[in-house]
């Protein structure tokens, strides 16, 4: 089986912010769809999961480090391929290069099996061979760890998850949780600053029609972002600009 699948994309207008640059949410709509697309290429897609055997990806943790933003109309090719899964997170890695070859950013993220009948969560071994992988391509990032957050977060305001929002499943897309974030920021803050490391750990579902709260807190350049519901976390994230 393949086990490394590459792309070349080009920038939309419904991709990029007011910079006319590739927007954060765009990069992790990219990434959850060519990883889609490889589960696929390896027979572990919707149709072999979901349909067959009641078992769905949900992706827990993300790394993102971008060194420079493509524009409107670029082409650039993106690359993911998966890292040696342990005994529940299975580990994916991706890259971003010009068409030039220079390097634009990397991720690494993990992702979990979810057995959607009788909810829990799936050993790797599970689906085997169906998740190929080759050491030899390297690693993206470090896997994701779990990000602590610091004391007295501050409390910023109150989103409600839109229709416009949720995937299929009536969840909050994984990609939204980064326009939801970049929201907590000043127009002019966003004007002018480029997201230089993104972290976040899902750890809730955020359903459509349901209340989050936002707390944020930066220390040392680095802002601390979660989400709330009641008492239960929805998101832990951090975020560095430059």
């Amino acid at each position: 089986m393949n086990t490394k699948l590459e792309q070349l994309y080009t920038i939309r207008a419904f991709d990029v912010d007011t910079k006319g640059k590739w927007r954060p949410s765009a990069i992790l709509t990219r990434l959850q769809e060519i990883a889609e697309d490889h589960a696929i290429a390896v027979n572990a897609g919707r149709k072999e999961l979901v349909e067959e055997r009641g078992m769905a990806w949900m992706l827990t943790r993300l790394h993102l480090q971008m060194k420079q933003y493509p524009d409107l109309t670029d082409t650039i090719k993106v690359v993911t391929w998966p890292g040696k899964p342990t005994k529940l997170f299975f580990v994916r890695h991706s890259m971003f290069f010009s068409e030039t070859g220079e390097e634009l950013g990397r991720a690494t993220s993990l992702w979990v099996l979810f057995n959607i009948r009788e909810r829990f969560l799936c050993r790797t071994g599970d689906i085997g061979e169906n998740y190929p992988y080759d050491l030899s391509h390297g690693r993206a990032l470090p896997d994701p760890g779990k990000i602590k957050l610091p004391d007295e977060m501050q409390y910023m305001t109150t989103r409600t998850v839109a229709y416009s929002e949720v995937d299929m499943n009536g969840h909050l897309n994984n990609a939204k949780y980064a326009d939801w974030i970049c929201e907590l920021f000043d127009i002019s803050h966003l004007k002018k600053a480029y997201m230089d490391q993104f972290r976040i750990n899902y750890i809730a579902e955020a359903y459509m029609g349901q209340k989050v709260d936002l707390y944020c807190k930066e220390i040392d350049g680095t802002w601390f972002v979660c989400g709330k519901t009641g008492n239960k976390t929805v998101f832990d994230a951090s975020i560095q600009w430059k």
